[in-house]
């Protein structure tokens, strides 16, 4: 009965979701023609407004009025106008008039005031800075220049504009990644949009920090669209706001207007209010009408699509709380100043010059440098000039100033080439590395080899190629530009994780599986025996009585059946290894899904923490050769890896951090710099300790190769590990190994350096297997073996020979390489220890 009550409430609840209206659609259905709507409507009053009176927008219904104490409301406030016009004069000089109308801004009606009556600035006051206080910039204060002015334009020798020519060399297209430092000016009190709230935990609240701006212009004309994405981290790195905008780009004179789009303020279709002058005004009212027309087009023909003014291709967002307006200003191309190159023909400087001087960045030059990067035809051209340029970000509603001075980076197209070369170079060192592993494995051909190989050496260094093969599928996806070279780099990474690491890594697992059952065995051994019961010692049996009889412990009978073949019995099934395999392949890859849900995650964190995880993350990733240490001490062997695939992976692994850590600079466009910018600058110090950490694991494998793996550890920590290079005790040879009871092999009739009698030297024997003299130190009677061994040379002479458990002496390169094969005594057949 139970059962069939919750088949009906399972039928029920799937009858109520199936009957469900979805009124999801229709909602959003009304929202966007709702939103196209409005959009019509402040379009039209786009069109008919005039300059400074932006009419009825929404956010801006007081602009261009006059307030309670008569000042015209102005947006941005005539502060903030005052500011953006200093900055571009600094950079431009007298240039700075190209493209404005004569009269300038004061002539334009409704421009003589200021925001309101609250912010309490008179017309007089040009730029005002805040006043520095304890608590951190708060009101405003008196009136003082923003920094030490720049010389203008047209009075710097290295601008050298050419004769006849009025155009400045500025970008035409300025699509790039910019990088810079920002810093707080002043506050303003806040202008309230209507029916908004500030969230004061999205508010920018420091005082300084690094920004990063990402450009990405499209209709070409003397008015282009601009899109950006502005990033702001504080210093510390614990307050960090990305924020989108939209706007134009006037490119003759090279300054952009970008601001933000939400419900509750229209930037977009104010922004050429935002103007400075009438003239960029009509040019970017212009652009704009035809830019929103054809946005508000596509949004009446897909109504399900995104709303207008939450995503305008993927770049207008509603979540940021703070509204922005910002000013950027391109600084023109700088020549280097140089003298005429008045050598004769004949003189070497002036082929010199002629080949290897500058060419002057011009105008002209600057456009076919701008065609070459967007469609390359191979023209030789020189080299693309960084972009420069400094910005005034305000934001209306929450009431801050912001400045970004010379701010540096390089064109979308050279970064994309950047990623590319870096694509490249990351393939070239994972096929190196591809081709050092094939060379250890077939070094590592034998299970005596194998067997000294650390498993979680080579697991550690596939899991991190594993992660470096998603992280390039995943940049590929994102950057399509450098989309071939990303997936060689992907493709490459994979093939040695997947062909060779995991192959090698099986391998492994499956010669040291009797090692690791016999030690799972022991370790169950020694836990039964501690649990078990304490039991009294046995009673030794009294003088002249014989010891007690023991029952015999009853025998299973063996069964012969006629044919006289003993019966078999039930075994279970060989253990061959695939539950084994499967484990390891689930385990692997479940580590790498698993780390990777991890990284995205710590992409969220503030990056003071993001750095120290992503230290932590490649300390870890270069302790690669700390297992291979510990199992050399455990085990008490040496060359488990051959010297060139250890100083090649250690210079292969190193390339990254050394890349990511130390080639950091103030910009992305300097000559030192990588393709990821500010993320990792100022962490010089933890790539060189990184680097350093791998030299000292290197400097451990070759001690214990060249001193014994167990050099400088007390022998008592450790489990007991047979020496091949011993001294021999000179006056009872057979007393050197006391478990054994064999004589060397053919000691020569009297010691090759005259040793006798109990002083310590050295004494040849034939090595059997290539026939040659060997010599092997001896020590006097009563030394502890120790007599003749000490020092540096002793300790080279104790390397050139190997004694084995069954007390025949070789060379050691002639044993070392019979071991390589077998495990077995050339002379005896004897089992031998691993080397």
């Amino acid at each position: 009965m139970a059962e069939h009550n919750r088949l009906g409430v399972i039928l029920v609840f799937m009858l109520i979701l199936l009957l469900t209206p979805d009124t999801g659609p229709v909602t959003r259905r009304n929202e966007a023609e709702q939103a196209i709507e409005r959009a019509k409507r402040e379009l039209g009053e786009l069109r008919n407004s005039t300059y400074g009176v932006p009419g009825n927008i929404t956010g801006f219904e007081e602009v261009g009025k006059a307030g309670p104490d008569a000042l015209v409301v102005m947006m941005p406030p005539k502060a903030v106008r005052g500011t953006v016009e200093k900055m571009i004069e600094s950079i431009l000089g007298e240039d700075a008039t190209l493209g404005s109308n004569s009269d300038g801004i004061a002539d334009e009606p409704g421009r003589s005031g200021n925001i309101t009556s609250q912010v309490g600035i008179t017309s007089e006051i040009e730029t005002i800075i805040p006043e520095e206080d304890e608590d951190a910039f708060r009101g405003l204060g008196k009136a003082v220049s923003l920094e030490k002015p720049i010389h203008s334009f047209s009075e710097r020798d290295q601008l050298q504009l050419p004769l006849g020519h009025t155009e400045l060399p500025l970008f035409y297209n300025a699509s790039g990644r910019v990088h810079g430092n920002w810093h707080r000016l002043y506050d303003l009190p806040p202008y309230m949009l209507n029916n908004s709230t500030k969230d004061a935990e999205k508010n920018i609240t420091g005082y300084d920090g690094k920004i990063t701006i990402r450009l990405e212009e499209s209709r070409p004309g003397e008015v282009q669209e601009v899109q950006a994405r502005i990033s702001f981290e504080s210093k510390g790195g614990f307050d960090s706001h990305d924020v989108v905008m939209s706007g134009v780009h006037i490119v003759k004179s090279g300054d952009m207007v970008l601001t933000t789009n939400s419900k509750d303020f229209s930037g977009l279709f104010a922004l050429p209010h935002f103007t400075l002058n009438k003239n960029k005004f009509e040019a970017s009212r212009a652009m704009l009408n035809v830019s929103l027309s054809e946005a508000i087009q596509q949004q009446e023909e897909s109504p399900d699509g995104n709303i207008l003014w939450s995503s305008r291709n993927s770049l207008i967002s509603d979540t940021q709380s703070c509204e922005y307006i910002t000013y950027l200003q391109l600084h023109p191309v700088r020549n280097p100043a140089l003298p005429p190159n008045t050598y004769p023909f004949w003189h070497p400087m002036f082929w010199y010059r002629y080949f290897f001087d500058p060419i002057p960045i011009t105008p002209s030059t600057l456009r076919l440098i701008e065609r070459e990067l967007r469609r390359p035809t191979g023209i030789p051209v020189p080299p693309a000039p960084p972009i420069v340029l400094d910005g005034v970000v305000y934001s209306p509603n929450c009431g801050f100033v912001l400045s970004t001075k010379s701010a540096m980076g390089v064109k979308i197209e050279q970064f994309h080439n950047r990623v590319k070369n870096f694509a490249l170079s990351a393939a070239a060192v994972v096929a190196v590395q591809t081709w050092l592993l094939i060379r250890q494995m077939n070094e590592s051909s034998t299970p005596s080899t194998v067997s000294r190989v650390s498993f979680w050496t080579i697991a550690m260094m596939a899991i991190v190629d594993g992660y470096m093969a998603g992280a390039f599928i995943l940049v590929s996806v994102m950057v399509e530009s450098s989309y071939l070279a990303l997936v060689t780099a992907a493709f490459l990474s994979f093939v040695l994780v997947v062909v060779f690491g995991m192959r090698f890594l099986i391998t492994i697992w499956g010669v040291q599986r009797p090692e690791r059952r016999a030690a799972a065995a022991a370790a169950a051994a020694t836990a039964a025996a501690a649990s078990a019961p304490a039991t009294a010692p046995p009673t030794a049996p009294s003088p002249g009585l014989p010891s007690p009889a023991i029952a015999a412990t009853a025998q299973t009978p063996l069964i012969i059946p006629q044919n006289g073949t003993p019966a078999t019995t039930n075994t279970p099934p060989a253990d061959d290894g695939r539950q084994d395999i499967s484990t390891i392949y689930s385990r692997f890859y479940f580590l790498l899904i698993g780390g990777a849900f991890l990284f995205l995650h710590v992409s969220t964190w503030p990056p003071p923490r993001r750095h120290m995880f992503v230290s932590t993350c490649a300390a870890l990733a270069c302790s690669f050769w700390v297992p291979q240490i510990y199992r050399n001490i455990m085990r008490g062997c040496r060359k488990a890896l051959g010297w060139e695939f250890v100083l090649g992976i250690s210079a292969c692994r190193v390339l990254p951090v050394l890349y990511l850590f130390c080639l950091g600079s103030r910009h992305e466009g300097g000559p030192e710099g990588n393709i990821f910018g500010f993320e990792f600058q100022g962490m010089e110090k933890v790539g060189y300790a990184v680097i350093a950490w791998v030299a000292f694991q290197v400097a451990v494998l070759w001690i214990q190769e060249w001193a014994g793996p167990r050099v400088g550890i007390p022998g008592g920590w450790l489990p007991r590990a047979y020496d091949y290079h011993p001294i021999l005790p000179v006056d009872d040879l057979e007393a050197a190994q006391p478990f054994s009871a064999a004589t060397p092999t053919s000691p020569t009739a009297a010691p090759s350096h005259g040793v006798s009698g109990g002083r310590s030297g050295l004494r040849s024997f034939d090595c059997a297997i290539c026939m040659h003299p060997v010599e092997v130190l001896t020590a006097a009677a009563g030394t502890g073996g120790e007599g003749g061994g000490g020092g540096l040379g002793g300790l080279v002479t104790r390397r050139s020979y190997m004694v084995t458990p069954c007390r025949h002496v070789f060379h050691a390169v002639c044993l070392e390489g019979w071991m390589r094969m077998r495990l077995q005594c050339p002379i005896c057949r004897n089992q031998l220890p691993p080397l």
